[in-house]
């Protein structure tokens, strides 16, 4: 009986927010507004580790296991326009490293 009334105010809950929600519109874009001057102010690299997998290989006629740790470096770019004063970022992967080279 609980997780019916429980289920029956959840649902009156969210139907009440419908009207909320459906009221929230993008704002329009403006006709005839100058062209943005996009120009790059910042950049900026981060490497950020993403796991690790195990390869074999062979040393002294023996097959061995190794570790190799994957890093991923980043690249975000900032623009700036100065006609609006608008920004916007792009984020880029740049390179993926590995601690060991193998195939």
């Amino acid at each position: 009986m609980k997780g019916l009334i429980l289920k029956s105010t959840l649902m009156v809950a969210m139907i009440s927010l419908i009207p909320i929600l459906t009221a929230v519109e993008a704002k329009p874009v403006e006709e005839g507004t100058e062209a943005h001057n996009w120009q790059e102010y910042s950049t900026h690299y981060e490497i950020i580790e993403a796991g690790s997998h195990e390869y074999t290989y062979w040393k002294n006629f023996i097959e061995r296991t190794r570790t190799c740790d994957i890093s991923h470096k980043m690249k975000s770019v900032v623009y700036y326009c100065d006609v609006h004063g608008h920004t916007d970022s792009e984020i880029y992967l740049d390179e993926t490293i590995h601690s060991h080279e193998h195939d």
